[in-house]
């Protein structure tokens, strides 16, 4: 039975989230009962959830900030906040890192004054549907174009480092989770042996650790199919080449997510410890420490594997162990593992963008040592 996991259980015992179709639903708690396991319903109607999320969008207006951040942009709105930035502030310039399988711009932004600066990368929104992690780069964004006249310590980040980021990694995948289906998380590429299971997860598609292995699934259909082989999206191939092409300047790689509260960093295809394994967990639980600090918000921090599952073909594990970024990390943000009273996994109501994006700008502020 082909399942939709919005959080898989960590160890023997541990709860998972899943999402299952209402025809599927008898034979799921048949299948639960007779492995000896419980299910509880947390959410009986998603199709509810997503309704009121988009009667919501209906009634916000896309302005300038904050009200940028008060509902969900849609792809064309990304393009054009990007573009508004880099004509109105000259320290930041707009930019395009490859073409999607059906043809979108992969867009981002330069964000710097001066050249040959160490460059910390962002890549948001490889997975569609998790909405909020699109919004917080964007807020990122904001951050350093609108304050670097007005906030000593963002001046000095601009001045210091050259900024890459880039919030709409898979927009094939985001724009059809608007249109079509709210829950879409792959690509959008076809498949020439199975034309009716599109895409495939760009987040199992790196080529690191050993291809179509743990955490994945060869099947077309499956949510975290690994593609046809290693980069055989656009999308993943996009990140490589602007990886690669930064020559080995980049100090940080952050890869945001949501949901589940984790700051993560490699391995994912593996249970060793990274080389560095101390000197990630320390960043890690710097900026995890002064989000709990400052918002109540508590990160459970650690290595990918042993913090959310194991898995094959990540673009964290790519960028440290084949592009040697000693310093990558992947953030699942708001809402908590199982916190259906504030936002229903990925479909975070809207009001909770600004607190969410606030609170991991300020994380990640401290981690690279900026607070």
């Amino acid at each position: 039975m082909e399942l939709d996991f919005w959080a898989e259980a960590k160890l023997p015992g541990s709860p998972a989230v899943v999402r299952v179709a209402p025809e599927k639903l008898l034979k799921f708690t048949e299948e639960v009962s007779e492995a000896g396991m419980t299910a509880k319903m947390e959410v009986e109607n998603v199709q509810k959830l997503i309704d009121d999320e988009r009667h919501e969008a209906r009634f916000t207006t896309y302005s300038s900030a904050p009200l940028r951040f008060q509902r969900y942009l849609k792809n064309e709105e990304f393009e054009k906040a990007l573009m508004s930035y880099s004509k109105k502030y000259d320290h930041v310039e707009y930019t395009v890192i490859g073409k999607s399988y059906e043809g979108r711009d992969i867009i981002g932004v330069h964000i710097t004054k001066g050249k040959n600066k160490p460059i910390i990368f962002f890549e948001c929104g490889i997975h569609a549907r998790e909405w909020v992690a699109h919004a917080t780069c964007l807020y990122i964004i904001d951050q350093l174009a609108t304050m670097y006249e007005k906030d000593e310590t963002i001046k000095r980040l601009v001045d210091e480092y050259e900024w890459r980021i880039h919030p709409v990694v898979n927009p094939d995948g985001y724009v059809y989770s608007h249109t079509s289906d709210r829950m879409w998380r792959k690509t959008r590429s076809v498949n020439k042996k199975s034309p009716f299971c599109p895409g495939a997860d760009a987040n199992r598609n790196f080529d690191v650790g050993p291809f179509c292995g743990v955490g994945t699934s060869n099947r077309p259909c499956a949510g975290t199919y690994c593609g046809e082989s290693p980069f055989s999206e656009p999308e993943s191939r996009a990140i490589k080449n602007a990886v690669e092409a930064a020559k080995g300047r980049i100090s940080f790689y952050f890869s945001l997510h949501n949901f589940g509260l984790m700051w993560m960093f490699p391995y994912a295809y593996t249970d060793e410890d990274a080389p560095n394994h101390k000197d990630l967990l320390t960043i890690a639980e710097r900026g995890a420490e002064a989000i709990r600090k400052a918002t109540g918000t508590e990160y459970t921090v650690g290595p990918i594997e042993k913090t959310i599952y194991p898995v094959t073909g990540s673009s964290v594990d790519w960028a440290y162990e084949k592009a040697g970024v000693t310093k990558s990390f992947a953030l699942e943000l708001q809402p908590r593992m199982r916190s259906f009273d504030v936002g229903k996994g990925f479909m975070l109501p809207a009001k909770y963008i600004l607190p969410t994006a606030q609170e991991t700008w300020l994380g990640i502020r401290a981690a690279i040592g900026s607070p």
